[in-house]
């Protein structure tokens, strides 16, 4: 009997302690974990993230850029139902991706016509079914239900065509690009599954995959430069529509306790996300500021997204557990993207979980990561060089059993 509160009790702090608020490779904030499903019994969740970046830099006439990122906020939620002790189905919901950036006036990415910014939001929704086999072993799948909304601004600097004619004395001239994508069609993508237990020693492994979402989603994409007025092309707006593709991604989980006599449980989770395919290259944006940047796309990405964490979690009570985890995500190279200017991520939580009852779980947590800087590149010349920088975040979650 002894042996078994052991497991169960650091089985549930394992699975139901805070997931740390993240900033991550790309446009990630969330890992979309499939925790939840292996949760004991009935049960569901609801939780809610905050992140607070801090991100400055310096243009290249030397012109400060103050922090260009702005705090967001995301939420989870699940329920999962186990019709029989060896199966299980769940749906998910998660908020995966997401950027929240505004740079201020006075450097190179403002003009007077505005300032470049960055605006995108997700929801994603996940139903998982699976079962376990006499020797331990789960199988799962299931398909994803996905939507995006974004609005992009960009403000830059354009050869004026009126100077080589004679008709001007600016050499260049402001412009603005701007893409809004109210909400994009609910796309599928498919997930699957599978997972190891050895419920005596705590021990689970579990490896899922998601596979990419693809999009062709109508979007209004307009061109300003007002300097071309005279000859009444001052203004473009577009009605188009951009393929996007979010990345699919492989998330491997592990954890096993450690010590009975000390109710410790250890915990290793590593993710891969194939950023390098990332590539939004719009219609109007190609033909306006993209003609001028050597065919420079919109948003993309060098590397692939490796990420990793490890955390220990202790029991001190049978109501009160808590736990220390540390990570590191590698980003996606430079250089930058001017709308997500941050690279690798290194980080440090603390989260904590209290049970008044056995049916509900009270969890928290908190975050400090440092961000690592680099240059962001613009027709093929470096235009800022973006500092170190840092980010706090916390987060809460309530778990229910029933």
């Amino acid at each position: 009997m002894k042996q078994r509160h052991f497991t169960h009790s650091l089985l549930a702090v394992a699975i139901a302690t805070i997931t740390s608020p993240s900033l991550a490779s790309g446009l990630e904030q969330s890992s979309q974990s499939v925790a939840p499903f292996f949760e004991k019994g009935n049960y569901a969740e609801i939780s809610y993230a905050h992140v607070d970046p801090d991100i400055k830099g310096v243009d290249l006439m030397g012109q400060p850029i103050d922090d260009m990122m702005d705090g967001f906020s995301f939420g989870s939620a699940a329920v999962k139902i186990a019709p029989t002790d060896d199966t299980a189905i769940a749906i998910l919901y998660s908020e995966p991706w997401a950027i929240n950036t505004q740079y201020p006036s006075g450097n190179f990415f403002a003009n007077d016509l505005g300032v470049t910014s960055a605006n995108l939001s997700s929801k994603n929704l996940t139903l998982l079914a699976g079962g376990k086999t006499k020797n331990n072993l789960w199988l799962y799948g299931g398909v994803s239900a996905e939507q995006i909304k974004a609005d992009v601004n960009v403000a830059s600097y354009g050869d004026n065509p009126l100077y080589a004619m004679g008709f001007s004395s600016d050499p260049v001239m402001p412009v603005q690009y701007s893409l809004h994508a109210d909400k994009t069609d609910t796309e599928l993508a498919p997930v699957v599954g599978i997972a190891y237990e050895k419920p005596e020693i705590a021990l689970r492994a579990s490896l899922t995959y998601r596979g990419e979402t693809k999009y062709r989603t109508p979007v209004t994409e307009r061109f300003v430069a007002p300097a071309l007025d005279a000859i009444g092309q001052g203004e473009t707006i577009a009605p188009s529509s951009v393929s996007l593709t979010m990345p699919q991604s492989v998330s491997l989980d592990f954890q096993t306790g450690l010590s009975e006599k000390h109710r410790l449980l250890g915990m290793i989770n590593a993710r891969w996300v194939d950023w390098s395919a990332f590539s939004v290259t719009p219609t109007l944006y190609a033909q306006t500021i993209g003609s001028q940047t050597n065919g420079e796309p919109l948003a993309a990405y060098n590397k692939d997204g490796y990420a990793i964490e490890m955390a220990l979690a202790r029991e001190f009570t049978p109501k009160l557990a808590g736990e220390v985890r540390i990570g590191y995500d590698h980003g996606t190279g430079q250089p930058l993207s001017a709308l997500g200017p941050y690279d690798a991520v290194k980080s440090v939580a603390l989260g904590a979980q209290y049970k008044p009852v056995p049916q509900l779980a009270i969890s928290g947590g908190v975050q400090y990561a440092w961000i690592d800087g680099g240059d962001i590149v613009h027709g093929g010349q470096t235009v800022a060089k973006i500092d170190d920088g840092n980010y706090i975040g916390y987060g809460m979650k309530l778990g229910y059993y029933f």
